[in-house]
């Protein structure tokens, strides 16, 4: 016969399981104490997880901090090259036009009023806008013409096209100027290359 060392309870076997009766283990052994200041044994582990998380989203902040700008510079590079591309097919569109009307080049007040014009002999979609979603400017004159881009900004920097002098330009909102077969200001190489 085994009793609980404790209370004296009668038990199936003595050992380190609770008495039905007391709750202390039936061997005698000392029941758990509980920790200083009524603590658990949880806090530890929630402790560590805390912690843990901490330097989880600090470690990702970093790596936010280091791709946001890189990606919002591609993106934007993306845009600058395809608003070039963009006057360049325009462009080779209104030589074909020049060619076949005695080199005078279609006259319109913006590049989208040139779609009925180009529309699709010499250009299966005139593009209107540039990468950024603002409107292309189009200026034509007695022999010559100009389609240009205000950048990002969508701000030009002069009036008319023949008060840009030819340059490369750092910065996606400075403008992009394509006059009489050429690039009056572009993009120059990016810093440090």
């Amino acid at each position: 016969m085994a009793y609980c060392a404790y209370c004296g309870s009668y038990v199936g076997q003595v050992s380190l399981v609770p008495c039905a009766s007391c709750g202390k283990p039936t061997n005698g052994a000392p029941g758990r104490t509980p920790l200083p200041g009524g603590g658990s044994s949880a806090v530890p582990a929630v402790l560590a997880v805390a912690i843990g998380l901490a330097v989880v989203v600090g470690i990702m902040g970093v790596l936010a901090a280091i791709a946001i700008p890189n990606m919002l510079t591609a993106l934007n590079r993306s845009k600058q090259r395809r608003t070039m591309a963009d006057i360049r097919t325009m462009a080779v569109a209104l030589q074909n036009y020049a060619s076949d009307h005695e080199d005078k080049y279609p006259v319109a007040a913006r590049a989208a009023d040139l779609r009925p014009l180009l529309e699709p002999k010499y250009l299966s979609s005139v593009p209107a806008m540039d990468g950024w979603g603002h409107e292309l400017r189009y200026v034509t004159w007695t022999g010559g013409f100009a389609i240009s881009s205000g950048g990002s900004d969508g701000v030009f920097d002069h009036m008319s096209p023949d008060q840009y002098t030819k340059q490369a330009t750092a910065g996606f909102d400075c403008d992009l100027v394509y006059a009489n077969g050429e690039f009056v200001q572009y993009p120059g190489p990016e810093p440090g290359r």
